[in-house]
């Protein structure tokens, strides 16, 4: 990060105010060059700019999450930082139903098969908020967690993610497949009101 602060600044899709979860963890694993054992935490939506902060932030700092990998024998860890100064302006036109169009169901569980729009995280991420709003079709969802064991596949794998356990149906678990192999989990928060997309 000689060059300057390593930034996260993606489009804003679909409804969103801020940046979506599947694109925060699409840059931030080409920029730390993860390869396994990745966890990716937000704690608050990011309507601006991330930094993606190296050493341990002082108590205060205004954090909006952390993410960590396997890497060498050993765990690296950043943290990330809003940057209120650098806003979002930029917006993609975008429909996220498109994405899940080609989806099958099957009671706790859902597949999308290979191929179709957006990138393999983004595909897991919406395909497990569809599965969600199939119980709950008038909220919305937040993506507070995603672990995922290895870098991920290509976007032409085959997506499915399986309900593994909810909490008060608020919180849900989620296991993601790719091609059929077990690929990583992701936890959604359902969000009553006001209603703000995942």
């Amino acid at each position: 990060m000689a060059d300057g602060p390593a930034l996260i600044a993606r489009p804003l899709t679909g409804e969103r105010t801020y940046q979506f979860g599947a694109d925060i963890l699409d840059a931030i694993i080409a920029h730390c060059d993860a390869r396994h054992d990745m966890l990716l935490q937000l704690k608050v939506p990011a309507p601006c700019a991330i930094e993606i902060v190296r050493d341990p932030p002082p108590a205060g700092a205004d954090l909006c999450g952390s993410f960590r990998h396997g890497t060498a024998g050993r765990v690296e860890q950043v943290w990330l930082r809003l940057r209120p100064d650098l806003p979002i302006t930029v917006r993609e036109a975008t429909d996220d139903a498109d994405v899940t169009a080609q989806a099958r169901f099957e009671g706790d569980r859902a597949e999308l098969p290979a191929g179709g729009p957006g990138t393999f995280l983004q595909r897991a991420v919406h395909l497990a908020v569809a599965l969600a709003m199939r119980e709950y079709p008038k909220d919305y969802w937040r993506m507070p967690e995603i672990a995922c064991a290895r870098t991920p596949p290509d976007d032409h794998a085959a997506v499915s993610v399986i309900l593994r356990h909810r909490v008060s149906g608020r919180f849900w678990k989620m296991e993601i497949g790719a091609d059929g192999a077990p690929f990583g989990t992701l936890i959604l928060s359902r969000v009553i009101a006001p209603k703000v997309p995942v």
